[in-house]
């Protein structure tokens, strides 16, 4: 994109400012300027998406007092990824051997997959991009998050007026290309529905899927939850943001209920407000899910929408979970969990004991550790539910929908052998 732009006084003019998307592997500056004097130096100011600060590079060129000069900003590792459909804002600032300075007023680029030709379609503040005959898919799915912004906005007490920008994908070899460095690689081995750019509030989405719809409203629902809970001091905890998005998703599936099912019947219900990350074990990640759901679904039962804006506002404002918690529910995480397993007709969960002392005749306690043995790359278990000081911890945003390359859910077969003839636990909402 090519914008002309003509100084309004000498000495310094701009002839010439463009931004250039070359997705996914980086943004082209380039500005043509001239000056009564030498130019000493041309740098390009920018702000990527909804992320409040912004980047500041010098732009290469030979000196002279009329110079052409361009800046190559690389976007295809994995500290540096923007996200497709993001909007970029930039400025150029052009100063001489005599001190002048000279800004260029802002301009948008959309940083969209240079690969195809787009597409937009938009209502209020989500825009949908997509490309080749798939335009009902995409009305289809701006509906959707229309439809989960409005459900899920007063929930969570989230700012809904702010841009969503939405990139559409026909296919997995098409999206697997568009994602950061490290989700390709499980995409060849997992379809990725999904994923969510909290800060940037863009979404990528597979519209081929069958759970397209579903995985749009749960995405967009993480970043509902990372705008009205995201806190300097932590990260909103993996159950709480799994939870939310899953309690918003419009079209949500039956595997985390019936992995839920399968957990409380088999006594293999995970610790899951005391997890530091996302279990590795695929039949644990998806009990982690149904889970999460239901004991959101148990916290709005109990004190209402108004309960869950407050818990993320206190959080949101530096608050430690369990403090937070019992200031809304009078209850810290073990008293949810086993307030929750009560209500699921479940055993209560007794925490691991890390230190017991015992009396003996030396000054210092005997200590009795106490471990757990995780499966390889599987679940981290914090060492104290009284350490409420840690940092809650999630994972990146994204690969919150994957499925294997089949179609089915990852490990599901046993759950759905064992829990045929069971019936799901719910909550009635409320308000």
């Amino acid at each position: 994109m090519t914008n002309p732009i003509n100084a309004m006084t000498p000495p310094i003019e701009v002839i010439e400012a463009s931004a250039t998307s070359e997705f996914p592997n980086g943004i082209r500056f380039k500005v043509k300027a001239t000056s009564t004097s030498n130019i000493e130096s041309i740098a390009v100011r920018f702000k990527i998406g909804l992320i409040n600060t912004g980047i500041y590079e010098y732009l290469s060129y030979a000196p002279s007092d009329t110079v052409e000069a361009e800046l190559f900003y690389p976007t295809n590792t994995l500290a540096g990824y923007i996200p497709p459909e993001t909007i970029i804002r930039y400025t150029f600032e052009i100063q001489d051997s005599n001190q002048n300075v000279y800004s260029t007023e802002p301009q948008d680029l959309i940083y969209e997959d240079a690969r195809f030709e787009w597409e937009r379609i938009s209502q209020d503040p989500v825009s949908v991009a997509f490309h080749g005959p798939i335009k009902s898919r995409a009305e289809s799915l701006l509906q959707v998050i229309i439809d989960t912004l409005k459900t899920m906005g007063p929930i969570l007490g989230a700012n809904t007026d702010e841009p969503i920008r939405v990139t559409l994908y026909n296919n997995q070899k098409e999206m697997l290309d568009a994602l950061p460095t490290g989700s390709a690689a499980v995409g060849r081995e997992l379809i990725t529905e999904g994923m969510a750019f909290n800060e940037e509030g863009s979404l990528v989405i597979l519209g081929g899927g069958a759970m397209a719809n579903g995985t749009a409203s749960h995405e967009v629902t993480h970043i509902l939850n990372h705008r009205a809970g995201h806190s300097i001091f932590r990260r909103i905890p993996s159950w709480l943001h799994e939870g939310l998005a899953e309690y918003g998703n419009v079209e949500p599936g039956y595997s985390y209920s019936y992995a839920l099912e399968f957990a409380v019947a088999a006594d293999r219900l995970l610790p899951h407000l005391f997890m530091q990350t996302l279990p590795g074990d695929p039949e644990d990640i998806i009990i982690f899910y149904g889970q999460s759901r239901s004991i959101v679904e148990y916290m709005i039962f109990l004190k209402g929408n108004e309960g869950m804006r407050k818990l993320l506002k206190l959080h949101q404002d530096g608050t430690n979970m369990d403090d937070a918690l019992v200031s809304i529910y009078g209850m810290d995480r073990l008293g949810l969990t086993n307030s929750w397993r009560k209500a699921l007709g479940t055993t209560q969960y007794e925490p691991p004991n890390i230190a017991e002392s015992k009396p003996t005749a030396v000054s210092y306690p005997t200590v009795e550790a106490f471990t757990l043995t995780p499966k390889a790359g599987g679940m981290t278990v914090s060492d104290s539910i009284n350490d409420n000081k840690s940092i809650d911890s999630q994972p990146p945003a994204g690969s919150c929908n994957s499925r294997s390359d089949n179609g089915s859910d990852v490990g599901l077969l046993s759950m759905f052998l064992f829990i045929a003839a069971l019936s799901s636990q719910t909550f009635r909402r409320k308000l």
